[in-house]
């Protein structure tokens, strides 16, 4: 063995040497940094019952590397929590953070803090199948020591953590959101429910007749009648805009404020004019808006009045004639003041008049909307009685090409003198 050989082994055993001390080295730093990782993390919570329960992990995160601050930023919502609170304007880390997509370790130097002093960071990003939703960070002050390399790895086991908790958290808030929107819709439904009159009157020279059928997602259809003072017949059909809980109560108030009206003894007009003059700030402060259809008729003369505020058209057979009786007026809510006209009609034996929600004129078919014109042709032209001709409707839509549940809800009401 030549000299420079034997140097050359010497050399190369020293270096395998200090590589084996600084194995050695590393293994016991990091038996060391699982020694003291694996207490936080059991005392981290398990469980998420909301996003504010990542704030404990955070607290165990900065007792685990010995920092003076933490914080944690949620993508989606732009959330943050600081501990201590508001420590440092959060801001400023903004514009650092167009490199959390690498899902590399960030560290931001010089951020004031409140107490005046410079404080450095280091952030960790968290990520959800793959995907950046968050970053976790600890704080020091710019003159302590800096973060290590066993710092940055309790930091990034303990951010897989948070990971999981975030999941957590999003998964029960989540199920926790859709079983208040299903108690929401169910007492909507029972509400909507609620106001459907149950009988109809039976008078000798009158038929009135009804069906009402609610769409998967609750509207704002009603209809209802009452008996006047004078011992006309009233009755009405109407559609609040919108779906859910919003829709039915504007339902149930419309419906309540109408029925009181024409208990009073108030034509169809005067009825529409006083209730749209209660609800327009309500229902400009909610957003809302109905229409509806207000019919009196004297059961003995056949004496009628009928008044339309924003509703679909009133399809009238008066003496074998069919003839559309258009709203006059905007929706109610719309206008602080409106004044519907008036149809007067004497009706005779065999007169028939339908009334209907949007939820049939609206049915779409291969040709379009079914409207007006597919009502009228559902009903037959010698057809007797407001019940059968609601019948012959409620049948023909059953037979439509392709027609399924209905989109909306579908309300209507069918009234004929005999």
């Amino acid at each position: 063995m030549t000299d420079r050989t034997l140097v050359e082994a010497i050399a190369y055993k020293k270096r395998i040497a200090e590589l084996e001390a600084e194995l050695e080295e590393m293994t016991v730093a990091l038996a060391q940094a699982w020694d003291q990782l694996v207490p936080f993390l059991q005392d981290a919570p398990t469980q998420a019952t909301s996003t504010l329960d990542i704030v404990p992990v955070l607290e165990s995160i900065i007792a685990a590397i010995d920092a003076r601050m933490g914080a944690v930023y949620l993508k989606q919502d732009d959330e943050w929590f600081t501990i201590p609170s508001e420590i440092v304007n959060v801001r400023v880390f903004y514009k650092h953070f167009d490199q959390l997509e690498s899902g590399q370790t960030i560290h931001i130097h010089n951020i004031p803090a409140w107490h005046g002093r410079p404080t450095h960071w280091m952030f960790m990003p968290i990520l959800i199948n793959g995907k950046t939703v968050g970053a976790i960070g600890v704080g020091l002050e710019e003159d302590e020591r800096q973060f290590t390399a066993l710092d940055a790895r309790v930091l990034t086991r303990m951010t897989e953590r948070a990971a999981s908790q975030i999941v957590a958290a999003n998964l029960v808030e989540s199920q926790a959101r859709e079983a208040q929107i299903a108690r929401e819709m169910q007492i909507a439904s029972l509400i909507q429910r609620s106001i459907q009159p149950l009988t109809v009157p039976h008078l000798p020279a009158l038929e009135l007749t009804a069906h009402w059928q609610p769409a998967a997602t609750v509207g704002g259809d009603a209809w209802g009648w009452v008996m006047q003072p004078s011992g006309q017949l009233a009755c009405f059909i109407l559609d609040v805009a919108g779906k859910g809980l919003p829709a039915a109560l504007g339902a149930v108030s419309l419906h309540t404020a109408l029925k009181m009206a024409l208990r009073l003894g108030l034509n169809p007009v005067d009825a529409l004019s006083t209730v749209n003059n209660e609800v327009y700030e309500p229902y400009t402060n909610a957003g809302l808006l109905a229409t509806a259809t207000v019919i009196t008729i004297d059961p003995g003369s056949g004496e009628l009045e009928h008044a339309n505020a924003g509703h679909t058209p009133t399809l009238a057979r008066i003496g074998n004639r069919w003839s559309l009786w258009n709203a006059s007026t905007p929706p109610l809510g719309v206008l602080p003041e409106i004044t519907p006209q008036s149809e007067y009609r004497l009706l005779e034996s065999g007169d028939l008049l339908i009334c209907y929600s949007d939820g049939f004129s609206e049915i779409e078919t291969q040709h379009g909307f079914w409207g007006t014109h597919g009502l009228l042709r559902a009903i037959p032209d010698q057809i007797a009685g407001a019940n059968l001709a609601v019948q012959e409707i409620l049948a023909a839509v059953e037979h439509l090409p392709n027609y399924g549940a209905a989109a909306d809800d579908q309300t209507i009401m069918g009234l004929s003198f005999l």
